[in-house]
C-alpha cells in the first residue's frame, strides 16, 4: 500500500493548475509592456486593430490551457490522495 501525500501537498497541486491562467495574463503583460514578441504582444495588437479571428483563436487556446491545467491538476490530486476519487 502506497502511503498518503503530506497534507500540504494537495492544496500545493490544485492551486499550481489554478495558477496558470495568471501565468498567461502575466505574458500579455510583460511582452506588451517589454516589446517582446510573442502570443501576448500579438494578442493585444490584434485587439487594438479589431483582428477578431486572431483575438478569438488565442482566446480559445488560452481557455484550452488553463482547462489542461486544471484537469491535470485535478488528476495529480486524486493520484495523491485516493480517497479524493469518488
Amino acid at each position: 500500500m502506497r502511503p498518503t501525500a503530506p497534507a500540504a501537498l494537495l492544496p500545493l497541486a490544485a492551486l499550481a493548475g489554478g495558477r496558470i491562467g495568471g501565468a498567461l495574463a502575466g505574458a500579455v503583460l510583460v511582452e506588451t509592456v517589454f516589446a517582446l514578441p510573442g502570443l501576448g504582444r500579438l494578442l493585444v495588437q490584434s485587439a487594438a486593430n479589431r483582428d477578431h479571428p486572431v483575438v478569438v483563436g488565442l482566446a480559445l487556446c488560452g481557455i484550452v490551457v488553463v482547462m489542461l491545467g486544471t484537469l491535470l491538476a485535478d488528476l495529480l490530486c486524486a493520484w495523491l490522495d485516493p480517497r479524493i476519487r469518488r
